[in-house]
């Protein structure tokens, strides 16, 4: 591990170069503090900073927190501090357990696992529905003190949410809060507590399967036809050809487009790689008639929007529904469609899986089950030979 010194301000922290190479670390240490102050730069691209010092002969490298979460002063006085306690003969690492044993569930949501780890290494969407977990299914345990809540209470709550609202719910509250209490362990959060969902079995989740029948597509593109909203409708088609996920579709640039080659190329995926979607020939011809008739950057547009493109288009899609006549339909079941027919014309699970860009075969799994028609099919035809020859 390299080492340098350099005087910290906030503006040479931010510049400090990120290593190249993966497992490599370089610690920088604060020439403008005389109490330990060191930063470690991650290959990651973390920036954090800890208190170094010798405590009862033995050195102690301390966490303070990350750069950018934690100002610069606030880590300086909280390394002049460790030092103190280490001087006095006092663990230097007591205040940072004392301070997590002592937490609320709420506090080290905000303080703690927010700033530290949800912030910096989840995306954006995960965040929100992070968020939306802890503060609509766990509100219940928000005022406790970690410490004190025990695995026969989350339990109990586990069940109440299967049942009031869904196994699903349930199970994401669970993940949750078992993420939680893994990473405060690794933030100091005494072991001796116990986490409170270990041994907690997660719920068996049915996978949805709903798509679009043969009689719903036909009177849902004749409810497209006479649909007002020139947007939402090529949001629609478009999702329907392509098979894509929502967000990646309502936030597609022509830039992202080559219909030369014929691919869209997605850069930011749900399972973390990018991906080339084939255009198909309907697609082709929609998205040339799009782009004649736009001079924006962005090929589904909104000018009501703050991002500058479509978004969340609940309302539209109930309006199409009802004007189709199609009940129990979501707007993730456009994707499913495309998924669903690949399997009935007899499509491998592995090819369904390249086209939606599922990492793993479960995933993709759901699609067997509707893979039976083509068999079907073969079958009969073998049959009907056989009876024919004789």
């Amino acid at each position: 591990m390299k080492t340098q010194t350099i005087n910290f301000t906030k503006k040479a922290i931010a510049s400090l170069p990120i290593p190249t190479k993966e497992k490599n670390q370089v610690v920088y240490y604060d020439s403008g503090s005389k109490d330990g102050l060191c930063l470690i730069v991650s290959y990651g691209g973390s920036k954090t900073f800890y208190a170094y010092m010798k405590y009862q002969g033995m050195p102690k490298r301390i966490k303070i927190g990350k750069f950018g979460h934690v100002e610069l002063e606030t880590a300086r006085r909280k390394a002049h501090t460790m030092r103190e306690r280490a001087i006095c003969g006092e663990d230097p690492a007591q205040e940072r357990f004392d301070e997590l044993h002592d937490m609320t569930l709420k506090e080290y949501y905000e303080k703690v696992y927010l700033p530290v780890h949800s912030l910096t290494h989840k995306k954006q969407k995960t965040q929100i529905n992070d968020n939306a977990t802890f503060r609509n299914h766990l509100s219940v345990f928000h005022n406790r003190q970690m410490r004190t809540i025990s695995r026969d209470e989350v339990a109990r709550h586990h069940n109440f949410l299967r049942q009031t609202v869904s196994s699903y719910t349930a199970n994401r509250m669970l993940a949750l809060i078992r993420h939680m209490y893994n990473k405060a362990y690794e933030c100091g959060f005494p072991k001796r507590f116990e986490n409170p969902t270990d041994g907690i079995k997660m719920f068996r989740e049915i996978s949805r399967d709903r798509f679009l029948r043969d009689d719903e597509l036909k009177r849902l593109f004749d409810a497209l036809n006479n649909e007002p909203n020139d947007v939402f409708k090529n949001y629609v088609l478009i999702s329907l050809y392509s098979g894509q996920r929502r967000s990646n579709v309502l936030s597609l640039r022509w830039s992202q487009i080559d219909l030369v080659n014929g691919f869209i190329y997605l850069s930011d995926t749900k399972n973390g790689e990018p991906m080339q979607v084939p255009i198909i020939e309907q697609l082709r011809e929609l998205l040339l008639k799009i782009k004649q008739n736009s001079n924006s950057s962005w090929v589904l547009p909104s000018e009501q929007s703050a991002s500058g493109h479509l978004e969340e288009p609940k309302r539209a899609w109930k309006s199409l529904l009802r004007r189709a006549n199609i009940d129990n339909l979501r707007l993730h079941d456009l994707r499913r469609t495309m998924g669903s027919y690949q399997a009935i014309t007899g499509a491998s699970m592995n090819v369904i899986g390249r086209s939606l860009g599922h990492k793993s075969t479960a995933a993709t799994a759901i699609y067997a089950r509707l893979s039976a028609d083509p068999v079907r099919a073969s079958m009969q035809k073998a049959v009907d030979r056989m009876i024919n020859s004789v």
